[in-house]
């Protein structure tokens, strides 16, 4: 048993490092592409002009977004209202297919909203920038606030929206979108096999964080020759690394008490 407990053990050691190795390697052979490309095709001015032609059209984008966001999650949310109201229509045979869709349609509206809201966050960003390089003008800034005011009072409340439908469809669940404490509510009033589909997503998105912030930093690490990035953009995703690592780490160390 301990032998090939070794043998394992050693296995996975040596694949370790051959990771490793691959993406030194594999990080080489992109440096020496980049220059190649630099010295050729002058890729710092192309990249340059297109953040010019993004910045020029951000405001459209933005507002597209804002469109979109908004259509997407009201028309899965009319939907899931829809079904709700021909309940009656269905017979106790249905009733597991008909709580699956609904509730399906429930959450891609709150899913794509809560998205949308992150998205357009990222996108006034560059409308600010836009307007303060002069790449647009003053009053297609002042309606993307507008609209960004609007699309996130609008988001908001299709989600508190939502989570009421939800509620007839599990009224034992307490809470409402609009509550800073929400989520904490909601887990709370979930079963238990609620809770471990809950904590397997999230762990999930705790460990797909771990790879994006990898690609994030070795892509920063490759655009070093083309651009005066600085230290700032590693800082803020060390910094975004870091933080939930730490509190993984911490919650993970805590004292629990012995079942």
């Amino acid at each position: 048993m301990n032998t090939k407990n070794e043998n394992e053990k050693r296995k996975i050691t040596i694949r370790f490092f051959l990771y490793i190795l691959a993406g030194a390697a594999m990080g080489a052979c992109l440096s020496m592409a980049g220059f190649f490309v630099f010295a050729k095709l002058s890729l710092t001015r192309l990249l340059t002009d297109f953040y010019a032609v993004l910045l020029v059209c951000s405001p459209w984008i933005f507002l597209f977004f804002c469109l979109t966001a908004m259509i997407l999650s009201y028309v899965f949310l009319a939907l899931a209202k829809k079904q709700l109201a021909n309940r009656d229509d269905w017979n106790e045979e249905d009733d597991d297919a008909f709580y699956r869709r609904t509730d399906r349609l429930l959450s891609f509206s709150v899913g794509i909203s809560n998205l949308g809201m992150i998205t357009l966050f990222m996108i006034f960003a560059l409308v600010t920038i836009a307007v303060l390089g002069k790449y647009t003008n003053v009053i297609l800034f002042f309606v993307c606030a507008l609209a960004f005011l609007l699309s996130m009072i609008f988001l908001a409340f299709l989600q508190r929206k939502s989570i009421e439908q939800v509620r007839i469809l599990n009224p034992e669940k307490k809470g409402d979108a609009l509550d800073l404490h929400f989520k904490k509510k909601w887990l709370a009033s979930s079963d238990e096999q609620e809770r471990l589909a809950t904590y397997a997503a999230s762990y999930k998105a705790f460990s797909s964080l771990g790879i994006v912030f990898f690609v994030l930093y070795a892509l920063l690490v490759l655009m070093i020759p083309f651009f005066n990035i600085g230290f700032l953009p590693f800082l803020c995703v060390g910094c975004m690394w870091l933080v939930p690592n730490a509190v993984y780490f911490w919650e993970a160390s805590m004292e629990k008490p012995r079942q």
